[in-house]
């Protein structure tokens, strides 16, 4: 972004601009995709095609505009796209015994790859300091990186807002936790995607991921 200044000077502007990025990877990444709201993405693609979507991933968001002008076409069209988002879904996410691509950072940490797993409990901590509570099923894990980017969301959302903690608290949780799996398992989500939406998605994640991870100066500690 290129106004943006160093540290804890970074522009409001700047601040905003991710939380709208963060805001669309954590819904891509984790939220059913209704019909209605992906119709709404397909009309309003051009959104796609301008900053700060091209800042951060060009290729990525020219992909997305592209499938989505296809989507476009016909009703026809657009039921075949929701069809094969909706079997890519399942598979990445739902099948990870043969997609091996696991939403969850305790999957990706832990050498048993286990559900549940100590950093779990860390990220659910981390979310009671920044004051935010997701509405999720009782036994579904806090770790998803959809859920990850929802809480970057949020904490860039509070430090736009003005609050002095909040920069601070999404530095140290960039580095121990979403940095420190979300490349790679944003990476494997793309190579085993069957379409091209998720690709294009996981491009725009890693943009995002890199790019605020350099205006912020924080690199992942894993």
């Amino acid at each position: 972004m290129s106004d943006a200044l160093t540290n804890d000077s970074i522009t409001t502007e700047t601040l905003q601009a991710y939380q709208a990025l963060c805001a669309f990877c954590s819904w891509a990444l984790y939220a059913d995709p209704a019909e209605e709201t992906m119709r709404g993405m397909v009309q309003d693609r051009a959104m796609f095609s301008e900053a700060p979507f091209t800042q951060v991933a060009p290729d990525a968001s020219r992909a997305l505009v592209e499938l989505f002008e296809g989507a476009a076409q016909s009703p026809e069209a657009f039921a075949d796209f929701m069809h094969q988002v909706h079997l890519d879904r399942t598979y990445l996410f739902f099948m990870t015994g043969s997609s091996k691509a696991s939403p969850y950072e305790s999957v990706w940490r832990s050498e048993d790859e286990t559900l549940f797993g100590p950093r779990t409990l860390e990220v659910r901590a981390m979310y009671k300091r920044g004051g935010l509570v997701f509405e999720r099923a009782a036994n579904e894990p806090d770790d998803h990186i959809g859920l990850e980017f929802s809480f970057v969301a949020h904490l860039l959302h509070a430090a736009a807002e003005g609050d002095e903690a909040a920069l601070p608290l999404l530095r140290e949780f960039l580095a121990e936790h979403l940095l420190a799996f979300g490349p790679d398992c944003l990476a494997r989500i793309a190579e085993r995607d069957h379409g091209a939406y998720f690709r294009a998605v996981c491009g725009i994640a890693t943009g995002t991921l890199e790019a605020l991870a350099a205006e912020l100066e924080v690199t992942a500690n894993k």
